[in-house]
């Protein structure tokens, strides 16, 4: 199939299978073909295959045209590793085009219209920037990417596209103040909490769209309503994968197994690796339990896992003990015990999905995720 045909047939499944309905954004989806913003070389897919338009055209233009983010700038090839990126992998990806489908919702969730002006978190390669630019006019839209080398290769890109929006080499964390308020910020990172810059440079009644988690691997699509009074809420729409946004908070610690004694041992019939593994439940543990990661754990009985907080003076190993399970915990903290607790929590709200929760932030910049409504049950973050 041709690049071409590839990209119709993108089109015409996302149509399909409900993902684009507005006929504004379908149009744009058509007129924007996703090729045109891939580097031919020094990208990865999704799965860390490394892709050459030169030295294997097919492999690369079928990972472009299948509903995969690719990396896009890469950790360990030509590139050091950034401060706030620590816990990755030696060749994760800090910049990637998004797949398909999750830029499709998030642009369906913005709910954009003529005359809007929208603030894009991330450049990246420069396709949803693209996108917006297409959909609404090279005016209305500013964007902001972290990386210089990303920003002039994105802003050279869009414009052999014909495109000429306003690429800006800047901080995403903080926004772009010279030309708020926005009634659109769209963010192609992802956060654990809103930037405060983020909320106040929305317009009352703007939207912010972004993904969102407490844990990686867990995270979800979050549109907000932002208001006068400094206040925003909004609901989750969905799993979604992403790259973080850079922070200036300090950097957590590598997530691996410290080697350390535990303080109790606990034996299981139960796999207790279920509900940190499926979506749903992992999902509702970041919520009801804070400040806690984890990472798979290969030893000589099996695949357990690490887990850990932030500081890494509580943690908890677990791995295949014969027909059993070794749950091993250690630290100020009993963090299992804390899951356990949390389960049960979440089996008496009857197994809430992810898209039954929501988000406020206050003025002062407080989180609290919800259920069902703001009034809800709440939990702090």
């Amino acid at each position: 199939m041709t690049a071409r045909e590839r990209h119709a047939a993108l089109i015409e499944a996302m149509i399909a299978d409900g993902t684009l309905t507005d006929p504004a954004l379908i149009d744009t989806f058509r007129a924007v073909p996703r090729h045109r913003y891939i580097p031919e070389s020094g990208a990865l897919t999704h799965h860390g295959t490394p892709l050459s338009a030169v030295n294997n055209p097919e492999l690369w233009l079928a990972a472009v045209y299948t509903d995969d983010a690719i990396g896009t700038r890469v950790e360990g090839v030509g590139l050091p590793r950034q401060r706030s990126e620590a816990g990755r992998g030696p060749r994760s990806a800090t910049s990637s085009s998004s797949a398909p489908t999750v830029l499709a919702r998030m642009l369906e969730l913005a709910d954009l219209a003529n005359g809007q002006h929208v603030l894009e978190i991330g450049t990246g390669t420069g396709w949803n920037t693209a996108l917006l630019a297409h959909r609404l006019g090279d005016s209305a839209v500013t964007s902001v990417e972290i990386d210089s080398h990303v920003a002039a290769v994105a802003r050279g890109t869009l414009r052999s596209e014909g495109y000429s929006p306003a690429i800006q080499h800047a901080d995403g964390y903080e926004g772009w103040p010279p030309d708020a308020p926005y009634d659109r910020i769209i963010s192609t990172c992802g956060v654990r909490r809103l930037p405060p810059a983020w909320t106040r440079q929305t317009r009352a009644g703007g939207l912010l769209v972004c993904p969102w988690g407490l844990l990686e691997g867990a995270g979800v699509i979050i549109r907000v309503e932002c208001a006068e009074d400094g206040t925003a809420t909004g609901t989750f729409h969905g799993g979604v994968g992403f790259v973080s946004l850079r922070t200036p908070e300090p950097a957590a610690p590598p997530v691996r197994d410290s080697g350390q004694q535990p303080d109790e041992y606990r034996l299981t019939q139960t796999d207790p690796l279920a509900p940190l593994t499926a979506f749903t439940s992992a999902f509702a543990l970041s919520v009801l339990v804070p400040d806690w990661r984890v990472r798979r754990r290969w030893i000589g009985t099996g695949s357990g896992v690490w887990v850990c907080d932030r500081s890494g003076e509580s943690w908890v190993r677990v791995y295949p003990y014969g027909t059993s399970w070794m749950i091993e915990q250690g630290g100020p903290r009993s963090i299992w015990d804390e899951f356990e607790d949390a389960l049960a929590e979440w089996e008496r709200l009857d197994r809430p999905e992810p898209e039954r929760f929501g988000l406020s932030v206050d003025a002062e910049g407080g989180h609290r995720v919800w259920l069902d409504s703001p009034d809800g049950p709440g939990w702090t973050v």
